[in-house]
């Protein structure tokens, strides 16, 4: 009883709220694996992964080394990817608590901190399937938390510790390149010469240069593919909002209960007399919401600085109840914000089975309050609908293909119109003896047709009318519909008018 007695004591002191927010975050990740199915993106990395460059078209190498990591020690499984995600999002839950610690705060606010990132459901939402977004908050937030370190307490390995981070976050995402900018300018507005004149700085800068200076080399070398396909996304995929829609997405997104908390941690930053020396920390914030608006982006792009500014807001409302000895406010805004979270988490979580989730989003009403990009259905968000049919459509491809005489199926390109569709060909496809996929869109593209001659093409997702500017015969010989995405029809193209060269370059999408 009396060793009991100890260690039981010791593990209920260690475990904290934030301990605990973290492992609901890593568990609620895990427990909805399997409810849907991949999500296109994640079938397009493992595609990367079999491609392993210092860049491709539409994300730096870090994503797909992470996916070959991944699928070596659990195989192309859902799993695996995104026990990833969800330790990215759990570390985040952790980091905003520190984040609180940092800045002055006390147990309360550190748990105020740590249930706001748990309960605001658009980092869930993106801890649900693998992608570069999870890892992206994650190293932002850990970026952000080891400069207010660096600030309180200087030394030369945290400035080194800095340029690794900024190196590593650039090959994850673009991101930090402006999360950079907006340090930069944070220092410069409120005057932090002595950190702008430090060497520590520009050392700890081109370590982070070095770092990414393979993958500039792959852009040059490329001609900056990745150039022209973020002009194309803001040109042709993302809905133009207005700043107001953008910030109301926001909110949404970050559970409307949280707003007090961080707008109060904004102004906290900018103003309140006890944050004179992490000032610089609010306005990187202010910079880095401000250049993601201009840019036409879509909401979830700005959340990497929400972890620090929701971790300032509950340090600020902690400060305010000490100041009035009064301990109801942390007790209100933390119930009410994990209440509202529960209740808003079946849009961000695949919890419920997908005509329970239809029924719930238009029940709430908020479904097309979050709509991000042209030709979005309503039925389900994008974060939903990319994970239904690629079974299905593999199955109708592969019927398609077999039923061609022999010499017809030697030499037949499959030809998928998006990276997603074309990913699913090839992770489910060999089982049905399918050969890899070709395919026009992002790194797909610059992959190449493997050889084939385009005498003989299965095209999948394109419409008969487009596919007939290329080739004499167009005849469709199968459909799939999807209930919740896009349906697929499949056409047989032969007697191409020009050669499958020619059509590769006219048929390039980086989008």
């Amino acid at each position: 009883m009396t060793f009991l007695n100890r260690y039981g004591s010791a593990i209920r002191s260690s475990v904290t709220i934030p301990h605990a927010a973290a492992a609901f975050f890593l568990l609620l990740t895990l427990a909805t694996v399997g409810q849907y199915g991949f999500f296109g993106d994640e079938l397009y990395y493992i595609a990367c992964s079999k491609h392993l460059a210092f860049g491709y078209v539409d994300h730096p190498p870090l994503v797909a080394f992470l996916t070959l990591v991944s699928t070596w020690i659990f195989g192309e499984t859902m799993i695996g990817l995104r026990i990833l995600s969800g330790l990215a999002g759990a570390v985040t839950v952790l980091l905003s608590a520190r984040i609180a610690r940092i800045l002055g705060g006390g147990t309360t606010s550190q748990a105020l901190a740590a249930l706001s990132i748990c309960f605001a459901p658009a980092f869930p939402a993106l801890s649900s399937f693998f992608s570069m977004n999870p890892v992206d908050i994650m190293l932002c937030t850990l970026f952000l938390y080891v400069f207010a370190h660096t600030i309180v307490a200087p030394s030369p390995m945290k400035w080194i510790g800095l340029g690794v981070l900024f190196g590593a976050g650039l090959l994850n995402k673009y991101t930090f390149l402006v999360l950079g900018f907006s340090v930069l300018m944070g220092l410069i507005i409120t005057r932090r010469w002595e950190e702008l004149r430090s060497g520590w700085l520009y050392l700890g800068g081109a370590i982070a240069l070095i770092m990414f200076l393979p993958h500039i080399v792959w852009q040059i070398e490329h001609g900056w593919p990745a150039l022209e396909f973020m002009h194309n996304v803001t040109q042709g995929k993302n809905l133009s909002l207005s700043p107001l829609t953008l910030l109301g997405q926001l909110a949404i997104g970050l559970n409307p209960l949280t707003l007090p908390l961080w707008i109060g941690g904004t102004l906290y930053l900018l103003l309140a007399g006890e944050m004179k020396a992490f000032r610089f920390l609010g306005w990187t914030a202010v910079m880095f919401i401000a250049v993601y608006i201009v840019q036409n982006s879509k909401f979830y792009y700005l959340l990497p600085v929400f972890p620090l500014l929701l971790a300032a807001g509950a340090v600020a409302l902690e400060s305010f109840s000490l100041r009035r000895r009064i301990r109801w406010p942390a007790w209100v805004v933390g119930s009410a914000m994990t209440i509202s979270g529960l209740l808003l988490m079946p849009l961000a979580v695949p919890i419920l089975p997908v005509e329970q989730f239809v029924s719930y989003a238009k029940t709430l009403g908020l479904r097309e309050m979050v709509r991000m990009e042209k030709g979005e259905g309503v039925a389900l968000p994008l974060h939903f609908a990319h994970r239904f049919g690629w079974e299905e459509k593999v199955d109708a491809v592969a019927t398609a293909y077999h039923a061609l005489p022999e010499h017809e199926r030697e030499q037949c390109a499959i030809l998928a119109s998006w990276y997603g569709l074309a990913g699913a060909i090839d992770h489910f496809g060999p089982a049905h003896g399918l050969p890899p996929a070709i395919c026009v869109h992002n790194s797909y593209w610059m992959w190449g047709t493997r050889g084939y001659t385009g005498a003989v093409v299965l095209a999948v997702g394109y419409d008969a009318h487009e596919l007939g500017h290329y080739f004499d015969s167009v005849e469709r010989v199968g459909y799939v519909e999807v209930p919740y995405d896009d349906d697929a029809a499949i056409f047989l193209c032969t007697k191409p008018k020009i050669t499958i060269e020619a059509m590769w370059v006219q048929l390039k999408r980086f989008i």
